[in-house]
């Protein structure tokens, strides 16, 4: 009996510690939900302009989620919207700005606004605790590739 009590607890510890890991990953690799200081009514994804994956992305969400404007970085008016942000975190990752104000960055801006369409209910789950880890190391490695995922999209 104390052998099970032990292989238990083992088992435990080897599911508990990559999930506190995940856990501190999105703690760390995410940004929390800041508001804007106007509402502008309708939902605004906010992208790099300048990145051919950014801009796909965003034309797909586009058309997959009603009402969404898009705003790239350099159409970006720097007042009301972002405020709380400096420039260079605006330019780390994509953001969503809900109709109501509340502004979601990077891997959770991506499943905010994929909620918002018509996939919502399948990506829920990337919400959930842990999986936050593993959609902000996700997020944070297309980030990182976005350069060179533009080139072979341009390229094929």
């Amino acid at each position: 009996m104390k052998r099970l009590g032990r292989i238990a607890l083992v088992l435990a510890l080897c599911l508990a510690v990559p999930a506190a890991v995940l856990e501190a990953a999105a703690w760390i690799l995410g940004r929390r939900a800041t508001r804007s200081r106007i509402a502008p009514g309708r939902p605004l994804l906010v992208y790099d302009n300048d990145c051919g994956l950014c801009t796909i992305v965003a034309l797909f969400c586009q058309a997959r989620t009603p009402g969404l404007a898009l705003v790239g970085f350099s159409e970006l008016p720097r007042e009301g919207i972002l405020e709380s942000l400096d420039w260079e975190a605006v330019l780390a990752s994509a953001h969503l700005v809900t109709a109501d104000g509340v502004e979601y960055h990077g891997g959770e801006a991506v499943t905010q606004l994929l909620r918002l369409g018509t996939v919502g209910p399948l990506v829920a789950w990337l919400d959930w605790p842990v999986l936050r880890g593993l959609r902000e190391i996700g997020y944070r490695l297309v980030v990182w590739q976005r350069a060179s995922i533009s080139r072979v999209l341009r390229a094929g």
